[in-house]
This record gives C-alpha cells, sequence and structure tokens, in this order.
C-alpha cells in the first residue's frame, strides 16, 4: 500500500515537471518582459532557461548602448502554484 502511494506521488511529481518545461508559457514571458523593460518594449529576447523550479528570461533593454535585465519567476510552492517574477 505505502509503494503504490509513494509510485503514484513520484508520477505525479513527474508529470508536474514535464509541464513546467514543456507547457505553454506565453503568458509568464509577456509578465517578465513587462517587468524587465517597463515601461517601453524590450528589444528582444536574448534567453530562457526552464527548469521543473524556475525558468529565468534576459532581455536586451536598450540597442545602443546594449543593456541586459535578468528576470526569474519561481512557482509559489515547489512545483505547483503561481509563478512569482523578480528583476535580477
Amino acid at each position: 500500500m505505502i509503494a503504490r502511494a509513494v509510485t503514484v506521488l513520484l508520477l505525479l511529481a513527474t508529470v508536474l515537471a514535464i509541464y513546467n518545461v514543456y507547457g505553454d508559457d506565453t503568458a509568464l514571458v509577456s509578465r517578465a518582459e513587462s517587468l524587465a523593460c517597463s515601461p517601453g518594449p524590450c528589444v528582444k529576447l536574448l534567453r530562457a532557461q526552464r527548469t521543473p523550479f524556475e525558468q529565468s528570461f534576459t532581455f536586451q533593454t536598450q540597442l545602443a548602448p546594449p543593456r541586459t535585465r535578468d528576470v526569474r519567476c519561481a512557482r509559489a510552492l515547489l512545483l505547483v502554484g503561481s509563478y512569482d517574477c523578480r528583476a535580477q
């Protein structure tokens, strides 16, 4: 009984991790971009890194001289919950 519960728990964690890495993150990228480049638009997204626990982005905020800004977005709980984004 305990082995079955552990198996189900690990399978659920695996599904959540896969969703966090491969799921649609369009809204999150938009939120990170607005945080990095407000009040104006960013020049472009230079880097996006996705893990089961967080996503991080580097945006080019200015063309000349070139400036960048990093944003890190992490889940409220380990694999679930809403994302909280902070500029680095």
